[in-house]
């Protein structure tokens, strides 16, 4: 593929300083015109956004098991080190040199992804007859699709609270490759052009995507598909759950509404809509994605790709799973008492009682054989075996789409039918349903766990957490180890604009 290089030199943030980045000029755009006279130009672009997408500062690292796991609390250190940019991250003590170096890369390479699909979006138009019949509508349709999460994991991570967005103007929503500076928008403006770019991704999409006419398995090899429906034979079209398609947008909406929902709570009908979507053709008879279960577990399928809408494929994820994870891995939790064969945390976020069927709990977690580490354990998720589906990373899971739809139904018989559904899946019990008294509360507090134990090492608790601004974890699931505050979760930005060439 050919290299791709673009220069995106100046993104303020909102701020009116770094008048300097100005005099930056672009550089790389004329030659790299030549990238995008072919439709194989565009498809290799959009590759290019795709891998970089799962570097080690965004899904292949940070935003996955890293960064966003030790603010969450996740992880231990076993050398708590003041310098260490992991225990700043633990602490939210965001501008030592170390941890805003690592929260500096992560913006970086955030907008270095926009960048990328900016260079495809703002060549595209104009250009449909180059294209081979609906290559043009998934191609564009999957680049605004990136563009829109991108920028949204970007306000999660380094925007309000939610709840309490008030009228800053937080970040760009950057849609061109230059040297102009792009102001920041307030919370709600900037989510709109998010939801703007995933309806336009979503009528493209929905014109040409292989997933509205084949499942998700049929799209794994080049053979007929059991519906007497062509196959598909160009690899570009294959493995659509590791590509931005129809049903990663719909439900990336759904993610959005439930973000919004705490600012507006009549976005929470909308939120509970588009997950349902997602709901419903998970079904028997137009079954594209399933959830997870024991019989996934059993084959070493921790991750449970079958509920896969969209992950990536990091290439040597197995070789690094060791030093990650692994009897010397970096990320490990070392609050298990091997004395009294307790867990602290653990043993709080899957009650004894719980667990014994659980797939998240089963084979997932084990003593560390290091006799200095006695109280360590490692975590097995990412340990994929040859027999499933390997190296895959989920990005957006069917799983989420259950707990949104639960957290958002109106009544009580609809919140539960959803969630026994999917506690059946898990191997959860869940005999009696929610409290009678009180039992949003109940739900909520179940949800908080439920996210934080389901999406262990993807990401997601710490978000959980901002987006509903909890101070302190339910007291009914576990021991008070988690603190968050209006400090912890206003993660500052980069202090100067960042130069966002795409080198690699």
């Amino acid at each position: 593929m050919k290299k791709i290089v673009f220069l995106l030199t100046c993104i303020t943030l909102g701020l009116s300083a770094c008048n300097k980045w100005l005099d930056v000029k672009p550089k790389g755009q004329s030659t790299d015109e030549e990238q995008f006279k072919t439709e194989l130009g565009f498809k290799d672009a959009l590759t290019g956004a795709y891998i970089r997408l799962k570097s080690d500062n965004l899904y292949g690292g940070h935003l996955t098991w890293g960064a966003l796991e030790h603010m969450a609390l996740n992880w231990d250190l076993e050398r708590q080190a003041p310098l260490n940019a992991y225990y700043s991250l633990r602490t939210g003590d965001y501008r030592t040199a170390n941890t805003r170096t690592m929260l500096d890369g992560i913006f970086r390479d955030q907008f270095k992804v926009i960048a990328d699909v900016n260079a495809i979006l703002t060549r595209i138009d104009g250009k449909q007859s180059i294209f081979s019949p609906g290559y043009y509508e998934i191609i564009k349709g999957e680049a605004l699709a990136l563009r829109a999460l991108v920028h949204f994991e970007a306000l999660r991570l380094f925007g309000p609270i939610p709840s309490k967005p008030g009228t800053e103007k937080w970040l760009p929503y950057v849609k061109t490759v230059d040297n102009q500076i792009h102001e920041g928008l307030a919370f709600g403006a900037y989510l709109s052009e998010v939801l703007h770019d995933l309806e336009a991704a979503a009528a493209l999409l929905e014109k040409s995507d292989p997933v509205l006419k084949h499942t998700f398995k049929a799209l794994k090899s080049p053979k007929e598909d059991p519906n007497n429906v062509p196959a598909i034979t160009d690899d570009f079209l294959m493995d659509r759950e590791l590509r931005f398609n129809y049903y990663a947008v719909l439900a990336l909406q759904a993610r959005v509404y439930q973000w919004l929902s705490m600012s507006e709570s009549s976005y929470s009908e909308k939120a509970l809509a588009y997950a349902k979507k997602i709901i419903d053709i998970s079904q028997p008879g137009q079954q594209s994605t399933r959830l997870g279960t024991e019989a996934d577990r059993t084959k070493g399928d921790y991750t449970m790709t079958p509920e896969y809408l969209f992950g990536v494929h990091v290439f040597n994820l197995s070789s690094r799973y060791p030093a990650l994870f692994g009897e010397t891995g970096t990320f490990s939790k070392f609050d298990f008492d091997k004395t009294s064969g307790t867990f602290n945390m653990l043993n709080n976020l899957f009650p004894p009682n719980e667990r014994a069927l659980d797939v998240r709990w089963k084979d997932q977690w084990a003593y560390k054989a290091d006799p200095t580490k006695p109280n360590s354990v490692t975590y097995a998720k990412y340990f994929q075996k040859s027999v499933s589906p390997l190296n895959r990373v989920p990005l957006i899971r069917l799983s989420e789409m259950y707990l949104i739809a639960t957290e958002f139904a109106p009544t009580k018989t609809q919140a539960e039918a959803y969630y026994k559904t999917y506690c059946d899946a898990k191997g959860i019990p869940f005999t009696n349903g929610f409290t009678s008294t009180g039992w949003e509360t109940d739900r909520k507090n179940k949800l908080i766990r439920e996210v934080t134990r389901e999406f262990f090492a993807e990401g997601k608790a710490f978000l959980n957490y901002k987006r509903l601004n909890v101070i302190y974890l339910p007291s009914s699931w576990t021991y008070t180890y988690y603190v968050g505050s209006d400090k912890k979760y206003l993660v500052p930005k980069p202090d100067r604009e960042i130069d966002y060439n795409q080198a690699d």
